[in-house]
């Protein structure tokens, strides 16, 4: 057996290093993973390092425990591949939804995505996040024409406003209340950009943006639930309200005049929901989303703000806590672990 290295939170705050093994060489269906780099999730894993998920109180939702081992979103090599894996060669770039550790043995039980020819591997990662974000044109009625807005312009508000674009939404709005992210989401092509730290009065100027009507799609992606009661005023009648950042925690509205009367529709969103679509007919998420990424159909070389050693994952998490108006797409080199 080989040892390799990985990430864990043993507790609040807290990130270390641990080693793990892994066979020296793969058994039939397998391949040996050798990782170049990964991207922090923020609202999920900050949720975990800082032990504020919603999670953490109840005893039997397992997954809000520690230790954790962060991550879900990497890129690596393809060092060994076992006997009866046809579709992969060594050297081949795979993308996996394994965590932030320095090699990852996976199995053709389960689909290998190969990244496109000549994709930047640094871009690889995203589609991890670009697949959750894909769930707010998915489970919606989206289509040529309509009007969105997505209250949070982080990784996961910021692709889901170019999603919908591309599915063919006429203005998407992204609102934030910070500056740094607005200016990514304009340099991401997204129509308009809010601050309501800015702007006088928020409603007026949604009522502007959506002529009067409010808007057919509304994505909340901050995870707040403070700002849910806001999201739901904004959809127009009949509209949509996706919940597509996980709520960190409970909220008011009202039933009566916000969704009753006016017939508005609020969806859960959790990214766990997209891949089903493939029942029906859909394209694989994952796939999908590597292609659109090589294509530069949706853009994501802005969203890279920072890049540390694995051996620095301390100094990543916490910029990421304590610095939100410089640190957004943070990768993880996963070569250097010190």
């Amino acid at each position: 057996m080989a040892v390799a290295k990985r990430l864990v939170f043993p507790s609040k705050m807290q990130v270390e290093v641990e080693e793990f093994e892994i066979p020296d060489d793969p058994k039939p269906g397998e391949v040996i993973v050798e990782n170049l780099c990964s991207l922090i999730s923020p609202g999920t894993e900050l949720a975990m390092f800082t032990e504020t998920h919603i999670g953490f109180p109840i005893p039997d939702f397992t997954y809000a425990s520690f230790p954790f081992r962060p991550g879900y979103a990497t890129v690596g090599r393809a060092a060994k591949v076992g006997f009866g894996v046809d579709d992969i060669a060594e050297g081949d770039v795979i993308f996996t939804r394994n965590g932030h550790e320095s090699h990852t043995l996976v199995r053709t039980s389960r689909p290998i995505h190969k990244a496109p020819p000549g994709m930047a591997v640094q871009h690889v990662p995203f589609a991890a996040l670009a697949q959750i974000a894909l769930t707010a044109v998915r489970v919606t009625d989206t289509r040529l024409g309509f009007t969105a807005a997505v209250f949070g312009q982080g990784l996961i508000g910021n692709l889901a406003a170019q999603l919908l674009q591309r599915a063919g939404a006429l203005r998407v709005v992204g609102i934030d209340v910070m500056q740094h992210r607005l200016d990514l989401s304009a340099q991401c092509h997204i129509d308009s950009q809010i601050n309501p730290a800015h702007t006088k009065d928020l409603d007026d100027m949604l009522d502007h943006l959506a002529h009067g009507a409010g808007f057919h799609i509304v994505v909340e992606a901050t995870g707040d639930p403070s700002v849910i009661p806001q999201a739901v005023k904004t959809a127009r009648e009949r509209g949509q309200v996706v919940l597509l950042g996980s709520p960190r925690g409970t909220t008011q509205i009202d039933p009566y005049f916000d969704v009753h009367v006016p017939g508005v529709s609020i969806i859960g969103a959790h990214g766990r929901h997209v891949a089903n679509t493939t029942e029906f007919g859909d394209p694989d998420p994952t796939e999908l989303m590597l292609a659109f990424i090589a294509e530069k159909k949706i853009t994501v070389a802005p969203l890279i703000t920072h890049t540390f050693a694995a051996s620095d994952a301390s100094k990543a998490y916490n910029g990421l806590l304590s610095r939100k108006d410089s640190h957004l797409g943070v990768l993880l080199d996963l070569k250097q672990w010190g």
